[in-house]
């Protein structure tokens, strides 16, 4: 077999799979692994806890990183430090850094050419440390970007974004290969331009987030009566976990005004917002329902298909990629969405649903009330359009796009730009 044809052996590394708070759903790490597989790649799959909700994998090797005798007793530490918010930034440093310094050391008995350390950021430096003591290791790291410019001044923020970082970054780059795969041109802008006056311009690449069509069909009478909700009235929903660059509270006030319609918030509330007390200064008792728990991966069809649409509220300097919506797409489900980002783009590039102005209750009660007054033959076209949505983010478009840059810093052939869907 020709060098450029060898086999990508990639281990693929997701910290944070056992965790509600991912910043991605944890059943990516399954399906991302599994489309990397088909692609063609060899694919090991390591956590440091296991994946939440997922059965094992069937075609992926699976390890643990609290399965060696060093981490276990760590492995206790970190689920102790994540029971208070305090000290939660500290259990998830030391799960991706025990993670890391496992996969690294069983280079040999893993076998693999490239690490995927899947949600990089905000440690990005720990692979950088681990590379000033090791030689010719290929990293690809994704990064989800910070949650906006309000973060740029906290203490996290300007410690890893510190000048003192820079020659640290500069001697792992001369020892081995690094690529960064963001999944906006946002996210990527914010890292070219303004991480680290710009040590890493030229070394990020945008691959959109992949989903596959939902599996199998669920009638919407059927999902209601799954998870006791109406029949008779229109349902909106608001899914994911609550975190700062989320806003609930505008469509909390653009539902004051609209009647004999449901909002359904699906998801851990994961800030210091009490729900219950917004529910009524926002004079929604009875209207609104809350489940606040984890939705396992089983139970996203049911509300995805229980909903007439999907709300996806955001602050106005948010820049990660709403994950959200590629659920939305996957179930048929029209989003009415924020003017941010890409997010606002590409719900109205692919015309599966409208959009608001961020922060805005007005614009949002406007959309919401146009939405409800649409036809049939609007919201199937809406559908339809989902439908196409997934056809061009599909996963295995994002498998394909990532293996480029996999073999790139491999060697093998002549790069090809990644370029966006």
């Amino acid at each position: 077999m020709a060098e450029s044809e060898k086999q990508i052996r990639v281990l693929y590394v997701c910290p944070r799979a056992h965790s509600r708070w991912s910043a991605h759903p944890p059943q990516a790490a399954v399906e991302e692994s599994l489309a990397l597989f088909k692609a063609g790649a060899e694919v090991s799959l390591f956590t440091f806890r296991g994946i939440i909700g997922q059965p094992e994998p069937e075609m992926i090797p699976h390890r643990m990183a609290v399965s060696s005798w060093t981490c276990f007793p760590l492995g206790m530490i970190t689920r102790l430090l994540n029971t208070w918010a305090r000290t939660q930034n500290i259990a998830w440093f030391l799960e991706q850094f025990l993670t890391l310094i496992s996969a690294v050391r069983r280079r040999k008995s893993l076998k693999y050419d490239v690490i995927y350390l899947r949600d990089g950021d905000p440690f990005i430096f720990i692979p950088v440390l681990l590379g000033l003591v090791s030689r010719d290791r290929r990293w690809a790291i994704s990064l989800i970007g910070v949650l906006g410019t309000r973060s740029f001044g906290s203490l996290p923020h300007r410690f890893i974004n510190a000048s003192f970082w820079k020659p640290l970054y500069r001697r792992s780059f001369s020892r081995n290969r690094f690529a960064f795969i963001c999944e906006n041109r946002y996210v990527k802008d914010n890292y070219e331009e303004g991480f680290l006056d710009g040590t890493l311009s030229g070394r990020v690449e945008v691959v959109l987030h992949g989903v596959d069509k939902a599996d199998g069909n669920i009638l919407k009478s059927e999902a209601r009566r799954y998870l006791g909700l109406p029949e008779d009235k229109a349902v909106f929903l608001h899914f994911g976990a609550l975190h700062p660059g989320k806003d609930i509270e505008v469509v909390v006030a653009a539902m004051r005004d609209i009647s004999d319609v449901l909002l359904v918030h699906a998801g851990k509330v994961a800030t210091a917002i009490n729900m219950q007390d917004l529910v009524k200064r926002g004079g929604l008792q009875g209207r609104m329902i809350i489940r606040d728990y984890y939705i396992p991966a089983v139970e996203k069809q049911y509300y995805f298909t229980a909903a007439d649409a999907v709300i996806l509220s955001y602050k106005k300097d948010f820049v990660q990629t709403a994950s959200v919506l590629w659920e939305a797409a996957k179930y048929g489900v029209p989003a009415i969405a924020s003017d941010v980002g890409e997010l606002g783009e590409l719900v109205e590039r692919y015309k599966i649903g409208s959009v608001f102005q961020a922060e805005d209750a007005a614009s949002l009660r406007d959309e919401l009330s146009r939405f409800l007054g649409s036809s049939p033959s609007e919201r199937e076209a809406m559908v339809s359009n989902c439908a196409r949505f997934c056809d061009d983010f599909s996963l295995d478009s994002w498998a394909q796009k990532c293996l480029v840059i996999f073999k790139d810093l491999c060697g093998q052939g002549v790069r090809e730009e990644v370029k966006r869907a």
